[in-house]
């Protein structure tokens, strides 16, 4: 009975010793899992970045603004695009021819009034009239800047200055039967681009006629100044592109060879 007794005594105590390592254990694995389970804070950096971060101020830090001492039209004056060469002498001439033209619209070295040249007065400029006995430079002149409205011949010495224009009138004048022939220019003007000149777009009409058609307006016109010629021009030239295409579209539905 006793051994029994020691028995259970001794399984009692086994038992107890079991019990109190599985709880070392247990409290050991909690320990390890707490650990684990706790974030690594870095103080130093939680230190560092507790405020903003604010550069400090020195005199090289600064920035400064200088006043604008020019103003923007300075600036577009100054990239203001030129002409160059070409095109400033062709402005030039156009210029001279015109503001002859302008000046002085009819011929004032003869007496007779169906000779030599006259003015077809049009808003703001005049163009060329030749009659019989104009001289055939300045017919060519104006022809060569778009400015020649009407020649009115007998033989064609007038258009001499203008080799392929006097073939074809010669050309015209042996098949036809006549004694005055007109020459009818229907010109868009010319485009003066800053590197560059667009010359006149012209359609020439020859025909036969029995009188000359002398304007009722014949005068002076305000002189053009040289700024203002190339865009006196293009606006002239885009009438002027009407006006052709209407006398094209006339002749064709008439028959009429132009």
């Amino acid at each position: 009975m006793e051994n029994e007794i020691q028995k259970l005594k001794t399984n009692e105590d086994n038992l107890k010793s079991k019990a109190s390592q599985q709880h070392d254990y247990k409290n050991v694995e909690l320990r390890t899992s707490q650990r684990v389970s706790e974030k690594y804070k870095n103080s130093n950096l939680n230190q560092l970045f507790e405020k903003p971060f604010t550069p400090r101020l020195t005199p090289k830090n600064i920035l400064t603004i200088e006043p604008q001492t020019s103003a923007y039209a300075d600036s577009i004056h100054h990239d203001k695009r030129t002409y160059n060469h070409i095109t400033r002498t062709y402005i030039e001439n156009i210029y001279k021819i015109q503001t002859f033209l302008n000046l002085n619209p009819r011929s004032t070295t003869t007496q007779e009034p169906n000779q030599d040249y006259l003015t077809q007065k049009l808003q703001g400029y005049n163009k060329l009239i030749a009659q019989p006995k104009t001289n055939a430079n300045l017919v060519r002149t104006c022809y060569s800047y778009g400015l020649l409205n009407t020649v009115y011949t007998y033989d064609g010495e007038e258009l001499s200055g203008i080799p392929q224009l006097h073939k074809a009138f010669i050309t015209y004048k042996r098949v036809t039967k006549g004694n005055l022939f007109y020459v009818k220019f229907y010109t868009a003007t010319t485009k003066i681009l800053y590197e560059e000149i667009k010359p006149p777009i012209q359609v020439v009409k020859i025909g036969l006629t029995k009188d000359m058609i002398i304007p009722e307006d014949i005068g002076q016109q305000s002189e053009i100044q040289k700024i203002e010629i190339p865009n006196f021009y293009v606006s002239k030239k885009i009438i002027g592109i009407s006006t052709i295409i209407e006398e094209l579209a006339n002749n064709y539905l008439n028959g009429n060879a132009i």
